[in-house]
């Protein structure tokens, strides 16, 4: 009787400390837990990659129609640059650079844009003093990445919505 009551208290005991381990069970998140049987909603992924633009939406106006391309590239060394090929600058590519910061919620984010480059002959040019520095509320996924604008040193922005989906 002894054994049979060892034996229950150690079936009971093991029975208990089984527990569903909660995690990140996305496989293309950053913090992707293998181990996780229940997803914790906490999965966090990386703006590393080539992202297309879907809407871009300054003061409530969607301008993404005047463009024929508007690609992002994100780098892990937290730069960017982005390739447009905008309708208004004669079908000349418009490219842009500056670095990029995410919070480490990744709910936030902040891009500075250091230089351009209309490809009129004049090369890359330093935006100088008036560097626009964007800060926005965010939601990046594996696929999509889209913000709000939060606060901005440039003063023409009083809103500022985007959307993007990832190409690679």
């Amino acid at each position: 009787m002894k054994k049979l009551l060892v034996f229950v208290f150690a079936v009971v005991l093991l029975g208990s400390c089984s527990k569903n381990t909660e995690g990140c069970t996305d496989p293309n998140a950053i913090n992707y837990n293998p181990d996780a049987v229940e997803d914790s909603g906490n999965c966090l992924f990386t703006l590393v990659g080539t992202w297309e633009g879907v809407s871009w939406i300054p003061n409530g106006n969607n301008i993404i129609q005047n463009y024929n391309g508007f690609t992002l590239h994100c780098y892990s060394d937290s730069t960017w640059n982005s390739h447009t090929l905008p309708n208004w600058n004669g079908n000349n590519y418009a490219d842009y650079r500056g670095t990029y910061f995410i919070n480490n919620n990744h709910t936030e984010c902040t891009f500075t844009t250091t230089h351009f480059n209309l490809n009129n002959g004049n090369g890359w040019l330093d935006y100088g003093p008036a560097t626009p520095i964007n800060h926005f509320s965010m939601e990046l996924t594996h696929s999509s990445y889209s913000g709000n604008l939060i606060s901005s040193t440039d003063t023409t922005l009083n809103s500022f919505d985007f959307s993007f989906v990832r190409v690679e």
